[in-house]
């Protein structure tokens, strides 16, 4: 299931990437979906996961602006730490220093993989929901600075 859903997430993400507004309606993520052949069990679960995601959060003012104040040190517990690839947790890392994701999106960014993979949570587990979560918070989320972050492949723990 979770590779499925994984395959599903991947799909839309590139689909949102070409420009396509797909994560905001759900009758055009269903029909995409079925189009690309998959059963629509499969449809509603995957509905259901991102329908968990987090909209627009913005009461007034720039959500990246706002993130910048009280940063948090996140140290991941001992399971969550074994979860993630070094790579995996750099990305993240960076992503939160460069102020792409607060402490909310953090959270929701590594829950998120955890929900997602069965494995060893990789670059590609982190980039994926890392940019379905952006997506669906907001539009504008994905400075130049954050799209090449994420398509890096030489990331490293360190900012």
């Amino acid at each position: 299931m979770r590779d499925k859903l994984f395959a599903m997430m991947r799909l839309l993400v590139d689909k949102a990437m070409e420009g396509s507004s797909i994560l905001q309606d759900e009758r055009e993520i269903s029909n995409f979906l079925a189009s690309r052949g998959f059963q629509q069990e499969d449809i509603y679960d995957a509905l259901s996961w991102l329908q968990q995601l987090p909209m627009d959060r913005r009461e007034g003012g720039d959500a990246f602006a706002q993130s910048r104040k009280g940063r948090a040190v996140r140290v991941l517990h001992p399971e969550e730490h074994l979860a993630f690839s070094p790579a995996a947790q750099g990305i993240i890392h960076r992503l939160y220093n460069a102020g792409a994701i607060d402490d909310w999106l953090r959270e929701e960014l590594i829950q998120r993989c955890i929900d997602l993979s069965e494995e060893e949570i990789g670059l590609s587990e982190v980039r994926t929901v890392a940019l379905l979560v952006l997506l669906r918070e907001r539009r504008d989320a994905l400075r130049p600075g954050v799209l090449q972050m994420l398509q890096d492949d030489n990331v490293r723990l360190s900012n």
